[in-house]
C-alpha cells in the first residue's frame, strides 16, 4: 500500500495552507512535524480524502482518491483526528466495533469474529479493563487509546493518526507509538502520524518529512531531517541536540 502527492496546493479564504506539496510515502511508521500552521493536519485530512485539494492529485496505490466512494476509503484508510465528538451512551468495545463497519453491509450482525478482532485491539490500546464502560465516562487519554483501538479494528493499510497522544501520559504515549510501530512492521502497514514531540518523532518513526509554511522542508530519515541546523531554521529557535547513552534528544535552548 502507497501514498503518492503530486503538486498538492490548497487554500482557505485565500489564504495559502499547503503549497506544492510532493510526497511518496510506502510502508512504516511516517511522522509529520513541524511549526503550529505548517499544514500538518490539512494534508493528513487530504490524504484521507475529507477535503479536496485545490490542485494537485493524492493516489492510493495508483488510484486518485478522489474517485473513491466513502465506504471505499475507509477499508484502505484509517482516521484518528485530532478532536473527535462523541454524543451517544455507547461502551468501549461497541465504539471500537464499528471500525468493522466498513467491511459490512448495512444492518450486518457482528460476528464472534468481529468481537474477538475488537477485544484484541482494545488490549492493545492498554484498555482492556474498560471494554464495558460507557465512553461518557472516559478520562480524555482512555477516549484517545479507544479511537485507536477503533482505528485498528478496521483493519485497513493504512493508519492516518493526528496527534495521537496528545492526552496521553508518558507510559500511554510510548506504549502506542510502540504498538503502532510494530503493527506496521508486522502487517506491511502504512502509518503516517502528526506529531509535536520531536523526541517521539525521533525514536518512532522510521521516515519524517518536515512541512513549513505549507511545503516540505525536508523528508528522509530521523537523523537525516532531525539536525541542528534544519530545525532550528524550521522552529526558528534555538535547539540543542545531546546524547544519553544510544538515544539522541532534542530540547530548546530556553529563554529567560
Amino acid at each position: 500500500m502507497g501514498i503518492e502527492l503530486r503538486n498538492v496546493f490548497y487554500t482557505i479564504n485565500g489564504a495559502p495552507i499547503l503549497r506544492g506539496v510532493s510526497l511518496s510515502l510506502t510502508r512504516g511508521m511516517m511522522g509529520l512535524i513541524g511549526p503550529n500552521g505548517a499544514g500538518k493536519t490539512t494534508l493528513l485530512r487530504i490524504i484521507s480524502g475529507y477535503i479536496r485539494p485545490d490542485e494537485g492529485a493524492v493516489l492510493l496505490d495508483g488510484t486518485p482518491v478522489a474517485d473513491l466512494d466513502s465506504k471505499a476509503r475507509a477499508q484502505k484508510m484509517a482516521l484518528v483526528p485530532q478532536n473527535y465528538a462523541f454524543d451517544y451512551d455507547f461502551t468501549v468495545l461497541e465504539t471500537v466495533l464499528m471500525g468493522r463497519n466498513p467491511h459490512k453491509k448495512a444492518f450486518e450482525a457482528d460476528t464472534r469474529e468481529d468481537i474477538r478482532m475488537a477485544r484484541d485491539c482494545i488490549e492493545k490500546a492498554g484498555i482492556g479493563a474498560l471494554a464495558d464502560r460507557s465512553v461518557l465516562g472516559l478520562s480524555g487519554g482512555e477516549w484517545q487509546r479507544m479511537i485507536i483501538a477503533r482505528a485498528l479494528c478496521q483493519q485497513s493499510k493504512v493508519l492516518l493518526l493526528d496527534e495521537p497522544v496528545s492526552n496521553l501520559d508518558i507510559r500511554h504515549q510510548v506504549g502506542i507509538l510502540a504498538t503502532v510501530r510494530e503493527l506496521a512492521a508486522e502487517h506491511g502497514l502504512l502509518c503516517l502520524c502528526v506529531l509535536h514531540d520531536l523526541n517521539l518523532a525521533y525514536h518512532y518513526c522510521d521516515e519524517i518529512t518536515l512541512l513549513k509554511e505549507g511545503r516540505v522542508f525536508a523528508a528522509g530519515a530521523p537523523r537525516q531531517v532531525m539536525t541542528k541546523d534544519v530545525l532550528e531554521r524550521v522552529y526558528e529557535t534555538g535547539i540543542n541536540l545531546f546524547k544519553a547513552g544510544e538515544d539522541t534528544f532534542i530540547l530548546p535552548v530556553m529563554k529567560g
